[in-house]
């Protein structure tokens, strides 16, 4: 299989949860299958033996009114499988050459076992001194004064959850951040009345900032898969200690001054939300949906620092320089020059 195809389909559910080393092995129980424009992956109200994900091109599907819609790689990073029911409600068809992985449906019940396996392993093996190792050694915390870090132990709120419990659901509004000091939680998106699973989450890890910082709804549904016991942020709280020392501006009179003096290579990311549309090419600047930032933020290049902006509200922004800035990378709010 092609590398390249593979760290693609290593980003999308559920395979972005699954180890190096787990992955290899279903990875293996697949195909990736290179279609021209006009082949069809699978026709309406056919059952499948397959569960197909899009890994680049574009789909249209096509339902009973034989009204299409189009499917990209963006949707794969959100939906996962397309149409993965039984049997398919629509008709996929390749509007321009697609490579698809198919993977038999009966080793999806392994990936579930393995991940299972892998949160029941961290449960056990993980700490509370261990969680916050894992927490403070995460590149976000290179920004954090020592101060901030010793109040923000304090000011956690615990939680304890059973399994099975939803903590945060989709649709409501943004209350606290949650940090897991034990166990495990899944992550799903529902969108045009299907729910995927978009990742597993366990001790040392987090969630809820976007909400937050966004001041949008909430963008997924965090159930707990094993009993947790969680931190949690108020928002205020996570402004002060977390959002306000990692977020600075910069204006585009000092990106040309540190490109001229020190040689800085600075890549300005136009972000934009799914009711956007898409903003008009500018030479230099990459457009990106947001939704789309979580799936592709460690493909950028930790020599480039990066400087956000777009036509979405100043709170996306704040979001989007935060979640760079999580990943490791050096990332900026763009801000006009004064008048």
């Amino acid at each position: 299989m092609d590398d390249s195809q593979l760290r693609i389909l290593k980003r999308l559910s559920p395979f972005s949860a699954l180890s190096d080393a787990d992955f290899t092995k279903i990875a293996a129980r697949g195909e990736i299958k290179h279609q021209p424009a006009g082949a069809l992956i699978f026709k309406r109200f056919s059952h499948d033996a397959d569960s197909h994900w899009l890994l680049t091109g574009r789909l249209n599907l096509v339902n009973d009114a034989f009204e299409n819609r189009p499917f990209t790689e963006t949707d794969s990073q959100t939906y996962g499988a397309v149409d993965d029911f039984q049997p398919h409600t629509v008709s996929a068809v390749c509007e321009e050459p697609c490579a698809v992985f198919a993977l038999p449906k009966a080793v999806q019940s392994e990936i579930e076992t393995l991940l299972e396996a892998a949160a029941s392993t961290a449960e056990n093996s993980l700490s509370t001194g261990n969680w916050m190792e894992r927490l403070l050694s995460t590149p976000l915390f290179e920004f954090i004064p020592p101060t901030n870090i010793q109040a923000l132990f304090k000011r956690f709120k615990t939680r304890q959850v059973t399994s099975g419990e939803i903590i945060i659901k989709q649709g409501d509004p943004g209350d606290y951040f949650y940090m897991i000091k034990t166990g495990a939680v899944s992550v799903h998106v529902e969108m045009n009345g299907k729910v995927n699973q978009v990742a597993k989450l366990t001790a040392g890890q987090s969630f809820g900032q976007d909400a937050l910082v966004s001041d949008l709804p909430r963008n997924a549904t965090v159930m707990a898969t094993a009993p947790c016991e969680l931190g949690m942020l108020t928002e205020a709280d996570f402004e002060d200690l977390l959002l306000n020392p990692v977020i600075e501006v910069i204006t585009p009179t000092e990106i040309e001054e540190s490109v001229r003096v020190h040689g800085t290579q600075v890549q300005i990311l136009n972000l934009y939300q799914p009711d956007e549309s898409q903003p008009e090419a500018i030479e230099g600047e990459l457009a990106i949906p947001f939704m789309a930032l979580r799936n592709h933020i460690h493909e950028f290049s930790p020599e480039i620092v990066y400087a956000v902006r777009g036509p979405a509200s100043l709170k996306i922004n704040l979001l989007g320089a935060y979640l760079l800035n999580e990943a490791g990378h050096t990332a900026y709010v763009l801000a006009a020059d004064p008048a």
